[in-house]
């Protein structure tokens, strides 16, 4: 496979006046265009700090947790109970499999995500805040009495 990307190198790129990506290279223009193509794409945020993926729960009085499934719904950030676990951390059958957790979390100018969290034992909705460092989910979610609580969530995948 190597041997056909460098035969193919020469082909690649080929601008109107027949210079192709290898000949951009060669004229050193390769070392001006490399920064800006690498600071451009590091505008995206890192696929670590990026809270779509499987999240672990903290867990609960009886050391269950449950698994998340976060993706982009719209402009917001949602998540869906895929899969419940006992304290052993084998699947066990749970009423909040496949209910709706994360809602509407959307993107704060601090990097955070605003929005709604569903708490499974009182059964309420509240206002929730997120923040992703690297494998970790930090959530706090406050009561309208403003009794907050905060948890961390695992990165599964």
């Amino acid at each position: 496979m190597g041997e056909l990307t460098l035969s193919l190198l020469p082909m690649v790129g080929m601008a109107a006046g027949g210079v192709s990506l290898w000949g951009v290279m060669q004229m050193g223009c390769f070392r001006t265009l490399f920064p800006m193509i690498f600071a451009g794409l590091s505008a995206f945020p890192a696929a670590a700090d990026w809270p779509v993926g499987l999240w672990q729960s903290t867990p609960d009085r009886s050391g269950r947790v449950v698994h998340v499934r976060t993706k982009p719904c719209g402009a917001a950030i949602c998540g869906r109970v895929e899969r419940a676990k006992d304290r052993h951390g084998y699947d066990t059958p749970s009423r909040v499999v496949g209910r709706k957790m994360l809602l509407d979390m959307l993107e704060q100018e601090d990097g955070s995500y605003l929005g709604r969290i569903w708490e499974p034992e009182r059964n309420k909705i509240l206002v929730a805040r997120m923040q992703v460092r690297g494998n970790a989910m930090h959530l706090q979610n406050c009561d309208r009495d403003n009794t907050c609580n905060d948890a961390v969530w695992m990165r599964v995948r």
